[in-house]
């Protein structure tokens, strides 16, 4: 984001309505023994207040079934491979906004990047927006097809292929953040 003050907002406001109200979000994450490891802290815009009428449609972003998980996890048996599990870290706040969408949104109460009628003029996509979800795959599909990989023609969240020439396949399987993937160990081509 981008922070612009209460006189920027009102020349932007004939474009981007009124500015939605967000909040901030803070969870105490714990170590294996239970104790605090570190405090994770999240700014989450209100984006059921978002006046945009968006179709299902425009907000659909697909995931993985727990069809395509047994699918996947079917195959990794049958390969004889240790399926293994990620996370992306912040996510949707990789995503960039299209030019078409454009956001401003009013800092969570108490929050020390912004003073007084100052705004957040929103570039990337943040939680709770009605169409982040959408973003962060189309970004995510981007990076997988940049590698080489391909998603299936009737299963969109899960993408195979050789990163590498002469390799064996990878399969990833996306659920929105998380992943599943697996792949044979490389070996030395022939």
């Amino acid at each position: 984001w981008e922070v612009i003050s209460e006189e920027e907002y009102q020349r932007l406001r004939p474009v981007v309505g009124r500015a939605l109200p967000s909040m901030a979000i803070s969870t105490i994450k714990y170590d294996g023994d239970g104790k605090p490891d570190r405090c994770k802290y999240r700014i989450v815009v209100l984006g059921n207040l978002d006046p945009t009428n968006w179709s299902k449609s425009q907000c659909f972003a697909p995931v993985l079934s727990q069809l395509e998980l047994r699918l996947l996890l079917s195959l990794a048996v049958s390969k004889k491979l240790v399926p293994k599990q990620g996370d992306v870290s912040q996510a949707f706040v990789q995503s960039t906004l299209p030019d078409n969408e454009k956001y401003v949104v009013r800092p969570p109460p108490g929050c020390p990047i912004s003073k007084r009628k100052h705004y957040l003029r929103l570039i990337k996509t943040l939680y709770g927006l009605k169409r982040s979800p959408r973003h962060w795959y189309y970004k995510a599909k981007q990076v997988f097809l940049s590698l080489g990989l391909r998603p299936l023609s009737n299963s969109p969240c899960i993408f195979t292929g050789n990163i590498l020439l002469g390799q064996p396949p990878i399969y990833i399987g996306l659920y929105v953040d998380d992943f599943i993937y697996f792949f044979n160990r490389y070996t030395e081509a022939p």
